[in-house]
């Protein structure tokens, strides 16, 4: 019996499947009454296992291709382009200089020039899909269902009293004023809108883990009841509060 035999026995029976997706929910969820060494545990256990996952993958998808596979060939044939690979390689090493506390400077050359790399590289795209959306809302009013022409005014007129919030160099009096205060309205309707966005999706999590646990409802009653007296039994006699002196924090 090989390792990896041995590892598919281990987590890929019934009874691993079962209880640690309940436990591990229920583990992070304690953390609602009190943080305690359970969430702890649950956390460090998630950001382990999450890091393993996408370094493999990163391995994948990006050493192993674009490092590891062109430095092999240049051993057996060189080519002229290989040294941009060198030049690559040699630059991200700079980063090994992290670790030294003399020698951290020389790590930011690679951050800069990444960030040069990536903002010549992305600001033109960026230009050319905000140029593309305007030129698609500069259509015939005409053209169009009623849902088509309300949204081209809506973007048309929200934009330009959004915009019309931020000009200071009058006051916000008369016309200008008004349209400001319709700025602000379409303003406060797209930040309701994103953080309404944001809780659904946590919602939408809560409802997974919930259905999870309603799927297994012995591991659910049985995990519930083993962290409620572990907390129990840590907070009463375990866990002390520190006390604070009010004079020693003056």
């Amino acid at each position: 019996m090989d390792f990896n035999t041995i590892l598919d026995n281990i987590f890929l029976n019934n009874f691993f499947s079962n209880w640690m997706p309940v436990i591990a929910t229920l583990m992070i969820m304690s953390f609602l009454y009190k943080d305690n060494p359970l969430f702890k545990i649950g956390e460090n256990v998630f950001i382990g296992i999450s890091l393993g996952y996408f370094w493999t993958i990163l391995w994948d998808i990006s050493v192993k291709p674009f490092l590891i596979m062109p430095v092999m060939d240049m051993f057996v044939e060189f080519h002229w382009t290989d040294l941009t690979t060198i030049f690559w390689f040699l630059l991200a090493s700079t980063m090994l200089f992290r670790f030294s506390r003399k020698k951290a400077w020389i790590a930011n050359y690679y951050f800069g020039f990444i960030f040069g790399y990536m903002a010549g590289m992305y600001i033109p795209i960026q230009i050319q899909n905000i140029l593309l959306q305007s030129t698609n809302l500069m259509k015939d009013i005409n053209q169009g269902s009623f849902y088509e022409t309300s949204k081209w005014i809506v973007l048309i007129f929200g934009t330009f009293s959004a915009l019309m919030y931020f000009f200071f160099s009058k006051p916000h009096k008369g016309i200008l004023g008004k349209t400001a205060r319709v700025g602000i309205i379409v303003m406060m309707i797209f930040f309701g809108a994103a953080f309404g966005s944001t809780v659904m999706g946590r919602v939408s999590l809560f409802i997974d883990r919930a259905i999870l646990l309603v799927d297994h409802p012995f591991e659910s009653l049985v995990s519930t009841l083993g962290i409620i007296a572990f907390m129990i039994i840590y907070f009463k006699f375990i866990y002390k509060e520190k006390e604070y002196d009010d004079e020693s924090v003056m």
